[in-house]
């Protein structure tokens, strides 16, 4: 699993916010999601960009999954 498909499954773990509402918020198809966490897809920069936004916009409570997602991000390589 490579390291941006690893930060997006820390940040859905750390969030108190179902996957399906993550997903919708995200406008992202909740399949995709699923494929990446299992490791069955590749996570791509895009795709991690739109869910820290949108757990960003939850506020306080998902704010611990967004900062696991922006430190992914702002790394070099992967």
């Amino acid at each position: 699993m490579d390291r941006l498909a690893r930060a997006l499954r820390a940040a859905l773990s750390k969030s108190p916010a179902p996957l399906r509402a993550v997903a919708r918020a995200a406008a992202v198809d909740q399949s995709l999601l699923v494929r990446v966490v299992s490791g069955e897809r590749r996570a791509t920069s895009d795709l991690c960009e739109r869910v820290m936004r949108a757990l960003e916009r939850w506020g306080t409570d998902c704010a611990a999954g967004a900062s696991i997602l922006r430190r992914a991000l702002t790394r070099k390589g992967d």
